[in-house]
Protein backbone atom coordinates (compact mmCIF):
# COMPACT_ATOMS: atom_id res chain seq x y z
CA UNK A 1 0.00 0.00 0.00
CA UNK A 2 3.07 1.90 0.57
CA UNK A 3 4.27 1.81 -3.22
CA UNK A 4 0.22 2.91 -4.23
CA UNK A 5 0.59 5.72 -1.69
CA UNK A 6 3.83 6.75 -3.19
CA UNK A 7 2.23 6.02 -7.00
CA UNK A 8 -0.39 8.37 -5.88
CA UNK A 9 2.11 10.84 -5.06
CA UNK A 10 3.46 10.57 -8.88
CA UNK A 11 -0.14 12.09 -9.91
CA UNK A 12 1.26 15.57 -8.00
CA UNK A 13 4.83 15.53 -9.35
CA UNK A 14 3.76 15.30 -12.66
CA UNK A 15 0.70 17.18 -12.94
CA UNK A 16 2.91 20.22 -11.31
CA UNK A 17 4.91 20.15 -14.49
CA UNK A 18 2.18 19.57 -17.22
CA UNK A 19 -0.92 21.00 -16.55
CA UNK A 20 -2.03 22.04 -12.95
CA UNK A 21 -0.06 25.59 -12.52
CA UNK A 22 -1.26 26.26 -16.00
CA UNK A 23 -5.26 25.31 -15.08
CA UNK A 24 -5.08 26.85 -11.89
CA UNK A 25 -3.60 30.53 -12.62
CA UNK A 26 -5.96 30.45 -15.85
CA UNK A 27 -9.06 30.01 -13.36
CA UNK A 28 -8.03 33.23 -11.00
CA UNK A 29 -7.33 37.27 -12.01
CA UNK A 30 -5.20 37.00 -8.37
CA UNK A 31 -4.53 35.53 -5.18
CA UNK A 32 -3.75 32.32 -6.42
CA UNK A 33 -3.72 30.56 -3.24
CA UNK A 34 -7.31 30.69 -2.73
CA UNK A 35 -8.29 28.36 -5.78
CA UNK A 36 -5.68 26.20 -4.32
CA UNK A 37 -6.82 25.50 -0.94
CA UNK A 38 -10.26 25.55 -2.03
CA UNK A 39 -9.45 22.68 -4.76
CA UNK A 40 -7.86 20.77 -1.64
CA UNK A 41 -11.01 21.00 0.38
CA UNK A 42 -13.31 20.06 -2.42
CA UNK A 43 -11.07 16.75 -3.42
CA UNK A 44 -11.99 15.87 0.31
CA UNK A 45 -15.15 14.38 -1.17
CA UNK A 46 -13.87 11.33 -3.38
CA UNK A 47 -11.09 11.20 -1.26
CA UNK A 48 -13.28 10.18 1.44
CA UNK A 49 -15.46 8.43 -0.38
CA UNK A 50 -12.55 6.14 -1.88
CA UNK A 51 -11.55 5.92 1.84
CA UNK A 52 -14.82 4.58 2.78
CA UNK A 53 -15.00 1.86 -0.71
CA UNK A 54 -12.27 0.57 0.53
CA UNK A 55 -12.88 0.14 4.14
CA UNK A 56 -16.38 -1.45 3.24
CA UNK A 57 -15.22 -4.09 0.38
CA UNK A 58 -11.76 -5.47 1.78
CA UNK A 59 -10.16 -7.38 -1.09
CA UNK A 60 -12.49 -6.45 -4.42
CA UNK A 61 -11.97 -4.03 -6.13
CA UNK A 62 -14.86 -1.22 -7.85
CA UNK A 63 -15.39 -3.21 -10.90
CA UNK A 64 -16.54 -6.78 -9.21
CA UNK A 65 -17.87 -4.95 -6.69
CA UNK A 66 -20.91 -3.10 -9.09
CA UNK A 67 -21.06 -6.53 -10.64
CA UNK A 68 -21.99 -8.12 -7.23
CA UNK A 69 -24.58 -5.40 -6.54
CA UNK A 70 -26.10 -4.61 -9.66
CA UNK A 71 -25.43 -7.88 -11.99
CA UNK A 72 -22.74 -8.66 -14.78
CA UNK A 73 -24.03 -6.09 -17.36
CA UNK A 74 -26.03 -3.23 -15.20
CA UNK A 75 -22.52 -3.36 -13.28
CA UNK A 76 -20.50 -3.11 -16.42
CA UNK A 77 -22.10 0.38 -17.55
CA UNK A 78 -22.01 1.98 -14.35
CA UNK A 79 -17.86 1.37 -14.12
CA UNK A 80 -17.27 1.87 -17.82
CA UNK A 81 -16.87 5.90 -17.82
CA UNK A 82 -13.92 5.88 -14.67
CA UNK A 83 -12.19 2.82 -16.57
CA UNK A 84 -12.49 4.82 -20.15
CA UNK A 85 -10.95 8.00 -18.18
CA UNK A 86 -8.57 5.59 -16.97
CA UNK A 87 -7.57 4.50 -20.51
CA UNK A 88 -7.98 8.16 -22.17
CA UNK A 89 -5.83 10.30 -19.41
CA UNK A 90 -2.15 9.05 -21.21
CA UNK A 91 -3.24 10.38 -24.42
CA UNK A 92 -3.25 14.57 -23.26
CA UNK A 93 -0.58 13.81 -20.80
CA UNK A 94 1.63 12.57 -22.96
CA UNK A 95 0.90 15.35 -25.96
CA UNK A 96 1.76 17.25 -23.12
CA UNK A 97 4.86 16.06 -21.78
CA UNK A 98 5.91 16.01 -25.29
CA UNK A 99 5.31 19.56 -25.95
CA UNK A 100 7.31 20.46 -22.97
CA UNK A 101 10.37 18.40 -23.89
CA UNK A 102 10.39 19.61 -27.16
CA UNK A 103 10.24 23.21 -26.05
CA UNK A 104 12.85 23.10 -23.79
CA UNK A 105 15.50 21.25 -25.94
CA UNK A 106 14.43 18.86 -28.88
CA UNK A 107 12.87 21.60 -30.95
CA UNK A 108 13.50 19.87 -34.30
CA UNK A 109 11.79 16.74 -33.39
CA UNK A 110 7.60 16.39 -33.82
CA UNK A 111 5.83 16.48 -31.02
CA UNK A 112 3.33 13.41 -31.33
CA UNK A 113 6.56 10.86 -32.11
CA UNK A 114 7.94 11.96 -28.52
CA UNK A 115 4.46 11.07 -27.23
CA UNK A 116 4.29 7.64 -29.37
CA UNK A 117 7.38 6.61 -27.56
CA UNK A 118 6.25 7.86 -23.92
CA UNK A 119 3.09 6.06 -24.47
CA UNK A 120 4.66 2.69 -25.30
CA UNK A 121 7.18 3.04 -22.72
CA UNK A 122 4.09 3.16 -20.36
CA UNK A 123 2.12 -0.12 -22.08
CA UNK A 124 5.30 -1.58 -21.53
CA UNK A 125 5.53 -1.29 -17.95
CA UNK A 126 1.68 -2.08 -17.95
CA UNK A 127 2.30 -5.53 -19.44
CA UNK A 128 4.80 -6.14 -16.72
CA UNK A 129 2.60 -5.69 -14.25
CA UNK A 130 1.08 -3.64 -11.03
CA UNK A 131 3.95 -4.52 -9.19
CA UNK A 132 6.72 -3.21 -11.40
CA UNK A 133 5.03 -0.21 -12.09
CA UNK A 134 5.11 0.60 -8.55
CA UNK A 135 8.58 -0.25 -7.94
CA UNK A 136 9.86 1.81 -10.89
CA UNK A 137 7.98 4.51 -9.52
CA UNK A 138 9.72 4.54 -6.05
CA UNK A 139 13.25 4.74 -7.58
CA UNK A 140 12.14 7.63 -9.52
CA UNK A 141 10.66 9.22 -6.53
CA UNK A 142 13.40 9.11 -4.18
CA UNK A 143 15.38 11.44 -7.31
CA UNK A 144 12.51 13.33 -7.50
CA UNK A 145 12.06 14.98 -4.39
CA UNK A 146 15.28 15.70 -3.22
CA UNK A 147 15.49 17.75 -7.14
CA UNK A 148 12.57 19.59 -5.99
CA UNK A 149 14.60 20.67 -2.94
CA UNK A 150 17.54 21.54 -4.74
CA UNK A 151 15.48 23.75 -6.81
CA UNK A 152 14.18 25.56 -4.36
CA UNK A 153 17.84 26.61 -2.97
CA UNK A 154 18.69 27.76 -6.59
CA UNK A 155 16.09 29.90 -6.87
CA UNK A 156 16.26 31.39 -3.15
CA UNK A 157 17.80 34.15 -4.79
CA UNK A 158 15.73 34.76 -7.60
CA UNK A 159 12.22 34.93 -5.84
CA UNK A 160 11.03 38.07 -4.64
CA UNK A 161 7.97 37.29 -1.64
CA UNK A 162 6.53 40.44 -2.45
CA UNK A 163 5.01 38.98 -6.11
CA UNK A 164 3.14 36.04 -4.05
CA UNK A 165 1.02 39.10 -1.96
CA UNK A 166 -1.35 39.85 -1.57
CA UNK A 167 -3.32 37.56 0.60
CA UNK A 168 -5.81 39.30 1.46
CA UNK A 169 -7.76 39.91 -1.89
CA UNK A 170 -9.71 37.49 -3.25
CA UNK A 171 -11.35 36.43 -6.50
CA UNK A 172 -14.00 33.82 -6.46
CA UNK A 173 -15.33 33.90 -9.62
CA UNK A 174 -12.99 30.79 -10.21
CA UNK A 175 -15.56 28.50 -8.60
CA UNK A 176 -17.91 29.32 -12.37
CA UNK A 177 -14.62 28.49 -14.60
CA UNK A 178 -13.94 25.36 -16.13
CA UNK A 179 -10.33 25.46 -15.43
CA UNK A 180 -10.45 25.27 -12.30
CA UNK A 181 -12.01 21.83 -11.79
CA UNK A 182 -10.12 20.49 -14.48
CA UNK A 183 -6.76 21.43 -12.00
CA UNK A 184 -8.02 18.91 -9.24
CA UNK A 185 -7.11 15.78 -11.87
CA UNK A 186 -4.13 16.34 -9.42
CA UNK A 187 -5.50 14.88 -6.57
CA UNK A 188 -7.41 11.91 -8.39
CA UNK A 189 -4.59 9.37 -7.75
CA UNK A 190 -6.46 7.76 -4.86
CA UNK A 191 -8.94 6.69 -8.01
CA UNK A 192 -6.38 3.64 -8.15
CA UNK A 193 -7.06 2.09 -4.82
CA UNK A 194 -10.67 1.71 -6.52
CA UNK A 195 -9.36 -0.68 -9.08
CA UNK A 196 -6.34 -2.20 -6.93
CA UNK A 197 -8.28 -2.91 -3.27
CA UNK A 198 -8.44 -6.71 -4.67
CA UNK A 199 -4.64 -7.13 -4.90
CA UNK A 200 -3.81 -5.39 -1.37
CA UNK A 201 -3.66 -6.17 1.80
CA UNK A 202 -6.80 -4.41 3.72
CA UNK A 203 -5.81 -2.80 6.71
CA UNK A 204 -5.87 0.76 8.76
CA UNK A 205 -2.19 1.93 7.04
CA UNK A 206 -4.13 2.23 3.45
CA UNK A 207 -5.99 5.20 5.05
CA UNK A 208 -3.73 6.91 6.56
CA UNK A 209 -1.24 6.67 3.52
CA UNK A 210 -4.13 7.88 1.27
CA UNK A 211 -4.58 10.82 3.33
CA UNK A 212 -1.08 11.66 3.82
CA UNK A 213 0.08 11.27 0.17
CA UNK A 214 -2.62 13.91 0.00
CA UNK A 215 -1.43 16.60 2.29
CA UNK A 216 1.90 16.38 1.27
CA UNK A 217 0.67 16.74 -2.53
CA UNK A 218 -1.25 19.72 -1.34
CA UNK A 219 2.07 21.32 0.31
CA UNK A 220 3.80 19.98 -2.86
CA UNK A 221 1.59 22.35 -5.19
CA UNK A 222 1.62 24.85 -3.00
CA UNK A 223 5.66 25.31 -2.55
CA UNK A 224 6.12 24.87 -6.40
CA UNK A 225 3.04 27.67 -6.85
CA UNK A 226 5.45 29.98 -4.69
CA UNK A 227 8.47 28.89 -6.64
CA UNK A 228 6.26 30.07 -9.65
CA UNK A 229 4.40 33.52 -8.40
CA UNK A 230 7.75 34.28 -6.58
CA UNK A 231 9.92 34.04 -9.33
CA UNK A 232 7.38 35.37 -12.87
CA UNK A 233 4.67 37.28 -10.78
CA UNK A 234 0.82 36.41 -11.28
CA UNK A 235 0.16 38.45 -14.45
CA UNK A 236 3.16 36.91 -16.36
CA UNK A 237 2.20 33.08 -14.62
CA UNK A 238 -0.70 33.29 -16.08
CA UNK A 239 -0.04 33.62 -19.56
CA UNK A 240 1.94 30.51 -19.51
CA UNK A 241 0.03 26.75 -20.24
CA UNK A 242 3.19 25.54 -18.60
CA UNK A 243 4.30 28.03 -16.10
CA UNK A 244 6.93 25.91 -13.89
CA UNK A 245 8.55 25.28 -17.44
CA UNK A 246 9.24 28.62 -17.77
CA UNK A 247 10.26 28.95 -14.20
CA UNK A 248 12.71 26.35 -14.96
CA UNK A 249 14.52 27.65 -17.40
CA UNK A 250 15.44 30.71 -15.39
CA UNK A 251 17.30 28.45 -13.51
CA UNK A 252 20.08 28.58 -16.68
CA UNK A 253 21.94 31.38 -15.18
CA UNK A 254 22.61 30.34 -11.88
CA UNK A 255 23.61 26.80 -11.33
CA UNK A 256 26.73 25.16 -11.69
CA UNK A 257 26.39 22.99 -15.20
CA UNK A 258 24.65 24.16 -18.01
CA UNK A 259 21.17 23.29 -18.70
CA UNK A 260 19.42 22.24 -15.59
CA UNK A 261 16.27 22.72 -16.71
CA UNK A 262 16.67 20.22 -19.53
CA UNK A 263 17.58 17.24 -16.69
CA UNK A 264 14.86 18.84 -14.54
CA UNK A 265 12.37 17.96 -17.44
CA UNK A 266 14.13 14.40 -17.85
CA UNK A 267 13.41 13.49 -14.68
CA UNK A 268 10.02 14.41 -14.49
CA UNK A 269 9.41 12.45 -17.31
CA UNK A 270 10.40 9.17 -14.61
CA UNK A 271 6.64 9.55 -12.82
CA UNK A 272 4.56 10.61 -15.37
CA UNK A 273 5.38 7.42 -17.45
CA UNK A 274 4.82 5.73 -13.78
CA UNK A 275 1.40 7.26 -13.26
CA UNK A 276 0.31 6.54 -17.02
CA UNK A 277 1.05 2.92 -16.56
CA UNK A 278 -0.68 2.94 -13.45
CA UNK A 279 -3.68 4.01 -15.69
CA UNK A 280 -3.47 1.88 -18.29
CA UNK A 281 -2.83 -1.21 -15.99
CA UNK A 282 -5.63 -0.61 -13.82
CA UNK A 283 -7.96 0.18 -17.02
CA UNK A 284 -6.94 -3.11 -18.75
CA UNK A 285 -7.51 -4.99 -15.54
CA UNK A 286 -10.53 -3.92 -15.22
CA UNK A 287 -11.66 -4.73 -19.27
CA UNK A 288 -10.04 -8.19 -18.65
CA UNK A 289 -12.26 -8.85 -15.72
CA UNK A 290 -15.06 -7.78 -17.42
CA UNK A 291 -14.21 -10.29 -20.80
CA UNK A 292 -13.33 -13.11 -17.66
CA UNK A 293 -9.56 -12.83 -19.50
CA UNK A 294 -6.71 -14.86 -18.38
CA UNK A 295 -4.76 -11.78 -18.20
CA UNK A 296 -4.97 -8.51 -19.13
CA UNK A 297 -1.87 -8.20 -21.91
CA UNK A 298 -4.23 -8.29 -25.11
CA UNK A 299 -6.75 -5.68 -23.75
CA UNK A 300 -2.99 -3.11 -23.94
CA UNK A 301 -1.96 -4.50 -27.29
CA UNK A 302 -5.54 -3.42 -28.51
CA UNK A 303 -5.53 -0.20 -26.28
CA UNK A 304 -1.84 0.92 -27.81
CA UNK A 305 -3.36 0.30 -32.01
CA UNK A 306 -6.47 2.50 -30.67
CA UNK A 307 -4.18 5.14 -29.50
CA UNK A 308 -1.91 5.05 -32.43
CA UNK A 309 -5.40 5.47 -34.37
CA UNK A 310 -6.77 8.25 -32.68
CA UNK A 311 -3.56 9.78 -32.79
CA UNK A 312 -4.13 12.93 -35.41
CA UNK A 313 -6.68 14.22 -33.15
CA UNK A 314 -3.91 14.55 -30.03
CA UNK A 315 -1.63 15.86 -32.67
CA UNK A 316 -2.56 19.41 -32.07
CA UNK A 317 -1.32 20.57 -28.27
CA UNK A 318 -4.74 22.83 -28.11
CA UNK A 319 -6.95 19.99 -28.75
CA UNK A 320 -4.95 18.01 -26.23
CA UNK A 321 -4.82 20.73 -23.45
CA UNK A 322 -8.97 20.91 -24.33
CA UNK A 323 -9.42 17.21 -23.69
CA UNK A 324 -7.89 17.24 -20.43
CA UNK A 325 -9.82 20.58 -19.57
CA UNK A 326 -13.16 18.46 -19.91
CA UNK A 327 -11.50 14.88 -18.48
CA UNK A 328 -10.63 16.42 -15.63
CA UNK A 329 -14.25 17.79 -14.35
CA UNK A 330 -15.82 14.97 -15.86
CA UNK A 331 -13.67 12.15 -13.78
CA UNK A 332 -14.27 14.33 -10.63
CA UNK A 333 -18.54 14.09 -11.03
CA UNK A 334 -18.37 10.25 -12.26
CA UNK A 335 -16.10 9.18 -9.27
CA UNK A 336 -18.44 10.63 -6.59
CA UNK A 337 -21.30 9.58 -8.60
CA UNK A 338 -20.33 5.82 -8.85
CA UNK A 339 -18.89 5.09 -5.73
CA UNK A 340 -21.47 6.58 -3.66
CA UNK A 341 -24.42 5.09 -5.76
CA UNK A 342 -22.74 1.69 -4.90
CA UNK A 343 -21.84 2.63 -1.00
CA UNK A 344 -25.61 3.56 -1.13
CA UNK A 345 -26.94 0.22 -2.93
CA UNK A 346 -24.58 -1.73 -0.50
CA UNK A 347 -25.64 -0.28 2.68
CA UNK A 348 -29.56 -0.55 1.25
CA UNK A 349 -28.88 -4.46 0.55
CA UNK A 350 -27.43 -5.04 3.84
CA UNK A 351 -30.50 -3.34 5.72
CA UNK A 352 -32.81 -4.97 3.62
CA UNK A 353 -31.27 -8.50 4.00
CA UNK A 354 -30.67 -8.06 8.57
CA UNK A 355 -33.92 -9.40 9.89
CA UNK A 356 -35.82 -6.86 12.52
CA UNK A 357 -35.74 -7.77 16.29
CA UNK A 358 -39.36 -8.88 15.97
CA UNK A 359 -38.57 -11.35 13.37
CA UNK A 360 -35.39 -12.79 14.57
CA UNK A 361 -37.51 -13.24 17.86
CA UNK A 362 -39.97 -15.16 16.20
Amino acid sequence: MIQIGLLMGSFFVSGAGLYYHGFLLHSVAYNPWAPLLSGVALSVIPLALAWRFCARFPRDNIVGVAQKLTGRWLGIMITLPLVLFHLALPWPVFRIAAELLVDVHLNQTPPIVLSTILLAIACWLALMGTEVVTRTNDEHLVIIFPLTVVMFYLSIADIRPELALPLTQFDFSYWGRLDFYASLMVFFGFSLPLFLNDALGHSKKMYWVILAVTIVGALYLLFTLFLIIGTLGMEMASSFEQPLKVKMTTLRQMVFFERVDIFLVLLWMFPTITAMGAMIVTGARAVGQWLNLANYHPVIYVYFVIALLARPWFEAFQHSTQFLRWLGPLWGVFMIATVGLLLILARFRREKTVPSAGTEGE
